[in-house]
């Protein structure tokens, strides 16, 4: 499936062919990709970080909407700090990329969470999702991988036969089933609570089909222990929701907060 990328990102990349030199006497950077999210504005979540970033040790952030990017700059080792969902640091992992989780991010308390497949209950069960559109937000990858997991072996025939929609957000996953514009949704528990408090009666129309397994929200990690500098860094990461900015910045990443790895 093809996206078109905002106009804002298409620039960047070809400024940011220069961003290592525009970088080079900087402090640490931040480096952004989720494959579990599609975020629409990307100047305004670069200008909000930075601006909060830099008066707060001279940091700045580089969010990617490229996978392909955000890996190459991996594996420049530069030894900065990450932030990449739990699925893809593990994808990560398995390339021998020697990255390591420092913090995670928390939503309400949880550090974990897991993803629902939903549909509504004239659809018995994944066997109906045949030749069928499944709604997700994040890259087409992503979702085929969760979906792939909640069918398992039994029926990952059906994958074939199944179309993904990428929408922008977990509530509009679960709305496009609401709408007919989807059979079934992937989506966090979370969005389905949304769901019940914003349209309720939409809510108990829908039925779950399956479950993922639980897993870590965003993690922040590093490439090696943390230099002096990655330390403070990761410290300003961490306490940024003991200011409001901070915390306003961190909902867009939908998060409210971190927590060390012990």
């Amino acid at each position: 499936m093809k996206r078109i990328l905002p106009v804002f990102f298409i620039i960047s990349v070809f400024i940011t062919g220069g961003y290592w030199s525009a970088y080079s006497n900087v402090g640490s950077i931040i480096y952004f990709y989720n494959p579990e999210t599609n975020i629409n504005n990307f100047a305004t979540l670069k200008t909000a970080f930075d601006t909060y970033l830099v008066n707060h040790g001279g940091y700045y952030f580089q969010p990617f909407d490229s996978r392909e990017n955000f890996e190459s700059v991996i594996q420049e080792k530069k030894g900065d700090v990450y932030l990449l969902s739990s699925w893809h640091l593990k994808a990560l992992q398995q390339k021998n990329v020697p990255l390591k989780i420092a913090l995670v991010g928390t939503s309400k308390g949880n550090t974990m969470q897991r993803k629902v497949l939903s549909a509504k209950k004239d659809i018995a069960d994944v066997t109906m999702l045949k030749n069928t559109v499944v709604a997700g937000a994040g890259s087409e990858e992503y979702i085929h991988s969760v979906l792939k997991q909640i069918l398992g072996k039994e029926q990952e025939a059906l994958l074939k036969d199944i179309k993904i929609l990428i929408v922008p957000k977990d509530i509009d996953a679960i709305m496009a089933v609401g709408f007919g514009m989807a059979t079934a949704a992937i989506s966090a528990e979370s969005g389905l609570d949304k769901l019940a408090m914003i349209n309720p009666n939409q809510f108990r129309e829908l039925h779950s089909l399956g479950f993922s397994d639980k897993d870590y929200l965003l993690v922040a990690a590093t490439l090696q222990k943390p230099e002096q500098q990655e330390v403070e860094l990761l410290e300003v990461l961490r306490t940024m929701s003991e200011a409001e900015t901070g915390g306003e910045n961190l909902k867009l990443l939908g998060i409210d907060g971190w927590r060390a790895m012990q």
